[in-house]
């Protein structure tokens, strides 16, 4: 099952202009089996694009892009509005309670307005290459997205030798604002997903591929 696992919608990130119908029509028009949206701080979007999944016959799994003091998170199985700048040992430690992930959302890349792990590292006086093992809480995180479709090649690769080093599983996601953007990274899984919990269970198993795709 091929599914893309960071998507924005306008509804609760206003950095998009794609509509829950947009981006649902645009992935089955792509050959995506399934998409997740992951709003910004708000779990509003999700709900209501899955809503939309349903009617449409095309599954819309929920997640959320929290943005920590350690840069941005890709969060699935916790369906709560996240507080912006939320402590990384917090936030792991909420999502960890209610039984969900917690993935690096693109740790190297520095372009396109997020916030990412590598900077958020380097403002407090540490290397992310030179210091991933000094830092603690990195040990709490389950994944990486290890390739982002706002990414170049290069980021992606520093991303998915992060993953190796911190023996974490490694997704992919088109991180998808715009409709050009939308399909070009997923995710390969191995067994047929069709409820969140699924979803989050299947992470856990990290038996999944990052794949990007030819849009």
């Amino acid at each position: 099952m091929l599914i893309d696992m960071h998507n924005h919608t306008k509804i609760s990130s206003p950095c998009s202009v794609l509509s829950p119908e947009e981006l649902i029509e645009t992935a089955r028009m792509r050959g995506i089996d399934a998409i997740c949206v992951t709003d910004h701080l708000f779990i509003e979007g999700a709900t209501v694009a899955q809503e939309v999944g349903r009617k449409m016959n095309f599954p819309v799994f929920r997640g959320i892009e929290a943005r920590s003091e350690l840069g941005d998170m890709l969060v699935y199985g916790y369906y709560q509005d996240i507080p912006n700048h939320i402590p990384l040992d917090d936030l792991c430690r909420s999502v960890h309670e209610s039984g969900g992930i917690v993935f690096v959302a693109h740790p190297y890349h520095v372009n396109g307005g997020g916030v990412n792990l590598y900077t958020c590292l380097h403002g407090r006086g540490s290397d992310l290459d030179a210091d991933w093992d000094k830092v603690p809480v990195l040990r709490q995180l389950d994944g990486i997205e290890v390739m982002n479709g706002q990414a170049d090649d290069k980021t992606n690769a520093k991303a998915d030798v992060l993953a190796s080093r911190l023996q974490v599983a490694g997704i992919g996601g088109s991180d998808a604002h715009v409709v050009d953007r939308v399909a070009r990274v997923a995710t390969r899984f191995d067994q047929l997903i069709r409820t969140d919990e699924e979803l989050v269970e299947a992470l856990k198993k990290s038996s999944y591929q990052a794949v990007r795709l030819r849009y």
